[in-house]
């Protein structure tokens, strides 16, 4: 292999561009194989003595579990922080379990590199080439030894971006169980995104229309404050209330601004607003009726389509909490729904008229 600027070049942008792949980083390592005429390359990250993501491009899925076993007792561990090591120079003895993997697999040599990101999680990449081949030379290790730097670097904004997807799924299924509207708007005020609540609001609620991709306010004061607002976004951090009707009781919208780096889209403004309810929903014994729940169940239901967590259910009706969830999946298997915020939106339409 001749290393040249243009594998060094083509490896970091396939280093990078793996960070939003699923899994990560398969092109990347498919790249890397092929440089170093390897038969595959191998990363694998963990906590502790636990294997979190073991990513080995085009290896036979009927022998992934084994490997995946094998990885448990590889000998080739511990390596020197950030140092390009061979096989052959490190490990001293190889137990029987996995020399006859080395066996079967035609494995003849290994470049390895170990990294440990704080608190306790560390990664392993690994070149493996066919015993018919050669073992690697200086290049292979000295093309592998500058990758080092941006490994560490790709390796911490795949942490950053997994603990923010994480965060955004435990927040979006919050708002969603307390029935609030997210509209994720542009500069022009056309909606990129909503949430199955906003969706359901804006075909039923008057104060909130879609109009030609456009987000409308029914109150002319709500459609200046939004206008102001697009033209005007509050600072990051903060938010703005935006009162939504001009009679009845109070409807209020939150507003904040979508930090410029959170979408490539154009997405400028986030909007929301809690779902309306025109009665205090459901009665137990119509819940009862239309869906054959027991007492216990349609109590449950009552209390949750008044948008009560499960937990402050379960506390009203002096029940456990594991109680509780034992209802609910009765009541979701009943009503065929899968998910509390279409069990809600289900429950709250249950007493109103059936249109024929």
């Amino acid at each position: 292999m001749t290393e040249g600027p243009d594998i060094r070049d083509f490896l970091v942008e396939s280093l990078y561009g793996g960070l939003t792949q699923s899994p990560p980083w398969e092109d990347f390592l498919r790249a890397l194989a092929e440089a170093t005429g390897a038969t595959f390359a191998t990363l694998i990250v963990g906590r502790g003595h636990r294997i979190d993501a073991h990513v080995t491009p085009d290896v036979d899925p009927h022998h992934i579990e084994a490997y995946q076993q094998l990885s448990q007792t590889d000998p080739f561990v511990g390596l020197p922080e950030g140092k390009v090591v061979a096989f052959r120079d490190f490990v001293r003895e190889v137990p029987r379990s996995f020399r006859d993997y080395m066996d079967v697999s035609r494995t003849g040599q290994i470049l390895g590199i170990d990294l440990q990101r704080p608190p306790d999680i560390y990664v392993r990449l690994r070149v493996t080439r066919d015993y018919s081949r050669p073992d690697f030379d200086d290049a292979h290790s000295g093309l592998l030894q500058k990758l080092v730097p941006h490994l560490r670097i790709a390796l911490d904004l795949h942490a950053r971006l997994t603990t923010t997807f994480a965060e955004s799924q435990l927040f979006s299924s919050a708002m969603a169980d307390l029935a609030v509207a997210t509209l994720i708007l542009d500069r022009e005020g056309r909606i990129l995104r909503r949430n199955a609540v906003a969706d359901r609001m804006l075909r039923e609620d008057p104060v909130l229309k879609e109009s030609g991709g456009k987000l409308y306010a029914a109150a002319p004061g709500a459609r200046a404050e939004i206008a102001r607002l697009l033209a005007a976004p509050p600072e990051p951090g903060e938010e703005r209330a935006i009162e939504m009707a001009t009679d009845g009781p109070s409807r209020q919208a939150r507003v904040r601004a979508v930090p410029s780096s959170a979408y490539g889209d154009g997405a400028w403004l986030a909007l929301f607003l809690t779902e309306h309810t025109q009665d205090s929903g459901p009665s137990s014994d119509v819940l009862r009726d239309r869906f054959q729940l027991t007492r216990a169940e349609a109590a449950l239901a009552v209390h949750l389509a008044q948008s009560a967590t499960l937990a402050d259910a379960a506390a009203a009706l002096d029940i456990t909490y594991n109680t509780a969830r034992s209802h609910l999946r009765a009541i979701f298997a009943k009503t065929g729904t899968h998910r509390q915020v279409e069990l809600v939106t289900l429950l709250r339409a249950s007493h109103r008229p059936i249109e024929i």
